[in-house]
């Protein structure tokens, strides 16, 4: 007869199988759906096949950067339907991002229980599931690299840390999203200044291969410039549950979204500031809240955002709420407005699921209690003393 520890972790394995293959079977269900983003990706393989593959990484093939195409080219040596190859290889970052997720939250909670349950959720979010296995989009790239370096920096290893986020923007610039807190935490000490030098040396790394390929230096090093990133979202938001929601309108559209420029950053430098200033303890569970923060303040408060734009938050405020358990709600909040703002594009209503203004609201609750929380945790922790130098030894004869 087996013990009854023995037939609790038997049970405890096949609740994990079971987990797996809903999150596996949930993406397959999505394999066939082709959306006008994937559309677009075809597209771009066509024109990178039609020039060779090699020599098509050195055309200027699409708005992403060369890390994108290197990935798009990996398709090519598949078998199978050109939807199922892109597919399979977008989906195959959700398992990194699901690993990401692991060791963050295995940092807080030593074990293996809390960290694989904290992992399942990840990957069986609703905006984990749908973003790529049946939107057809590759979010789960840059966050997971995002996640890998919040690791990396909880870890105190801030080389990699820096690097992992470089990559993150590397592949899509909403990659971003997490130097806010690298610049937090440089302001702070946690990072040295020659430790940024990871980010531009990964970053042109990862270009180098398309160099070499022929691809013209000042149009790749451009290809993030706003002019061209910028022609989807003509206005002041594309369905993203953002502070713009509040701000429907068609008029004086370049100078609200210079307001919303200036607003970040002012938010943003601010929420440094006090943080610096108080000289508070950046703890793994701070850096955790910090991370989570900036991920909804950055795409709610820059304009020109997709509704997608809040994937790394979605999956920041999960890791957060393993951190600090009563912020149970806070992933809540932000999966909820992030996935009902999804409705307009993938089911081509032209009502959202729900009104704007009620999801902008949902995330700004999400926005205000993680701000909240960190600078009340920065106002009332005491101050750090700076380490007085040692007195110098006094002689003997001395008065």
């Amino acid at each position: 007869m087996a013990k009854p520890s023995a037939r609790a972790s038997m049970t405890e394995t096949v609740l994990v199988a079971v987990l797996v293959l809903l999150a596996v079977l949930a993406r397959y269900a999505g394999r066939r759906e082709i959306t006008i983003d994937m559309r677009t990706f075809f597209a771009w393989y066509a024109d990178l096949t039609e020039a060779g593959v090699w020599h098509g990484l050195g055309e200027e093939i699409g708005n992403y950067n060369a890390p994108f195409l290197y990935l798009l080219a990996l398709t090519s040596v598949l078998p199978g339907a050109m939807v199922l190859k892109v597919k399979l290889v977008w989906v195959a970052f959700d398992f990194l991002l699901v690993f990401f997720v692991y060791r963050l939250v295995a940092v807080r909670w030593p074990g293996r229980r809390i960290p694989m349950l904290a992992a399942l959720l990840a990957g069986l979010l609703p905006t984990v599931v749908i973003n790529a296995s049946f939107w057809g989009q590759t979010d789960s790239m840059w966050t997971s690299f995002a996640l890998g370096g919040v690791y990396c920096l909880l870890r105190e290893r801030p080389w990699w840390g820096v690097a992992l986020c470089a990559v993150a923007l590397a592949l899509k610039p909403q990659g971003i999203f997490i130097f806010p807190l690298l610049l937090l935490l440089v302001l702070a000490g946690r990072i040295r200044w020659r430790q940024l030098l990871a980010a531009p040396a990964v970053y042109l790394a990862l270009d180098l291969p398309a160099l070499l390929a022929g691809r013209d230096p000042m149009e790749l090093l451009t290809v993030y410039d706003p002019g061209r990133q910028a022609i989807h979202v003509p206005g002041l938001t594309s369905n993203a549950p953002s502070v713009f929601v509040f701000f429907p309108v068609d008029v004086r559209v370049d100078s609200l979204k210079a307001v919303g420029y200036a607003l970040a950053a002012a938010l943003i430098i601010g929420l440094c500031y006090v943080l610096v200033a108080r000289r508070v303890e950046f703890t793994p569970a701070r850096i955790v809240l910090a991370a989570a923060t900036f991920s909804i303040l950055v795409p709610y408060t820059v304009p020109g955002m997709h509704e997608r734009y809040f994937y790394l938050a979605d999956v920041l405020t999960l890791v957060l709420a393993f951190y600090r358990p009563r912020l149970w709600y806070v992933p809540v909040l932000v999966q909820t407005a992030s996935l009902l703002s999804y409705g307009p594009y993938l089911f081509g209503r032209d009502a959202p699921l729900m009104p704007p203004m009620v999801l902008g609201t949902v995330m700004l609750a999400a926005l205000l209690v993680t701000g909240h929380t960190l600078v009340r945790e920065a106002v009332t922790a005491p101050v750090e003393e700076e380490a007085s130098p040692p007195a110098a030894p006094r002689h003997p004869d001395a008065i």
